[in-house]
């Protein structure tokens, strides 16, 4: 027996070793793979701007779609602006090849980031890194380089449609789309068409102006435009943009802008099946502090709560300003997750000190909760529901957060939110 141990305890840790072995043999083997496949698509992807896709055997939209992915991801991480140009020759005879001189003449005249490839056979794609305000010059000096070095290209056969990100779009899809409309509007009068940036004015029925959820298009805001002055349209285009979006003194997403990106982030979250909550944030005693303490007091708590909610959230929730004195929260989320959240954030407003020339005030909010699908399909029903906790707590003074009860929060009557269309799923 006491030889018997010994051996078995010898067995024990050759087989120990031998599957540690093993295990670092299929581990180097998964790292292997993986470095070696993501240098295979960067190859791929290499290949993709020299080799026309017939002969990678792959279709011209999916390589296109490959680049525009990775120059959508990079500007979006980098914060800056790309123009996608769809590049036309009126004439049949000429074939657009990833090895023709169209494509090798553009090339040479873009710069060395930017991307060229093929649309179809009368047309070449140019995805540039660039401002709004610059694109239709950088695209006149690639045109005029083509019309004077490629043989049987003249300038007057040279049709240009223009697209802008994020001013057009966010997606591939809606940017192509638009530089389709402006191909389609250029002539040879007018050779290169960007179509216009289309702003919401805060003072309009924004109801009017916002799309259903069910089209994939996205806001781009609103420009105050006051009384047309020349000092508003002299604005530079990166402060309009942002501006167009993002309340000024909470830094959150206007309310004129909170219905459009909420709507289509609903439809993403339906598509994929997954859940979410609506909070309706409000934020309590704002009058008696402003009445007290002035306006700046009261922008230095709205201010504060709402940098307390960015902080504690998800960087892909959506928070927009609501009223003078409220919020909207969307956050992809179950029921049980919506109720953590909401206590997490009404305890660090509760506990948090808001400074307004060197006083510190301090402020509650109460939340009204209702999410998708428990308590409706879409956004509208979404903020009615939450909508209507958020009221029956205000008027019994609660000062928490609440989930909708129907037997306890239908007795309110709804509350429409004008730019929050009455959508059915």
């Amino acid at each position: 027996m006491q030889l018997y141990i010994p051996t078995i305890a010898a067995q024990f840790d050759f087989f120990g070793g031998v599957l540690g072995v093993v295990a670092a043999i299929i581990l180097s083997f998964v790292s292997i793979t993986l470095i070696a496949s993501y240098y295979r698509f960067q190859n791929i992807v290499q290949m993709a701007e020299n080799t026309d896709p017939e002969a990678m055997g792959a279709a011209p939209a999916d390589v296109l779609r490959v680049q525009l992915a990775r120059y959508l991801a990079g500007c979006a991480r980098r914060d800056t602006s790309f123009a996608i140009a769809l590049v036309r020759i009126e004439d049949s005879d000429i074939q657009v090849r990833m090895n023709s001189p169209l494509i090798e003449i553009i090339k040479d005249a873009a710069r060395r980031d930017d991307v060229t490839c093929v649309f179809d056979d009368n047309t070449a794609v140019l995805i540039a890194e660039s401002e709004p305000e610059d694109a239709h010059s950088i695209l006149g000096r690639i045109t005029g380089r083509v019309a004077e070095k490629c043989a049987g290209i003249t300038s007057d056969k040279i049709r240009v449609g223009l697209a802008s990100y994020p001013g057009h779009g966010l997606s591939g899809k809606d940017l192509l789309a638009i530089a389709g409309e402006g191909l389609d509007e250029a002539t040879e009068e007018t050779p290169i068409v960007m179509p216009e940036i289309i702003d919401v004015d805060e003072d309009e029925e924004v109801a009017d102006a916002i799309p259903d959820e069910q089209e994939e298009v996205s806001l781009e805001g609103d420009l105050l435009e006051e009384d047309g002055s020349d000092e508003e349209e002299s604005r530079g285009w990166k402060e309009r943009r942002k501006n167009s979006m993002l309340d000024e003194l909470t830094g959150v997403l206007k309310p004129s802008a909170v219905s459009a990106f909420m709507q289509r982030a609903m439809s993403e979250i339906r598509r994929k099946k997954q859940c979410a909550a609506l909070f309706c944030v409000g934020v309590n005693n704002l009058e008696h502090i402003e009445r007290f303490h002035g306006t700046e007091a009261g922008d230095a708590v709205m201010a504060g709560v709402s940098e307390v909610l960015q902080s504690n959230l998800r960087t892909d929730d959506l928070i927009g300003r609501h009223e003078k004195y409220a919020f909207l929260v969307l956050a992809q989320c179950s029921i049980a997750e919506a109720e953590v959240i909401g206590k997490r954030v009404t305890t660090l407003v509760q506990h948090s000190e808001f400074i307004s020339e060197k006083q510190k005030l301090r402020s509650t909010i109460t939340l009204g909760v209702a999410t998708f699908p428990e308590h409706g399909r879409n956004l509208h029903h979404l903020y009615t529901a939450g909508q209507k906790v958020l009221d029956h707590s205000r008027e019994n003074d609660i000062r928490a957060y609440a989930v909708f009860d129907p037997e306890i929060h239908d007795q309110v009557p709804a509350k429409p939110m004008k730019n929050i269309k009455s959508i059915q799923a």
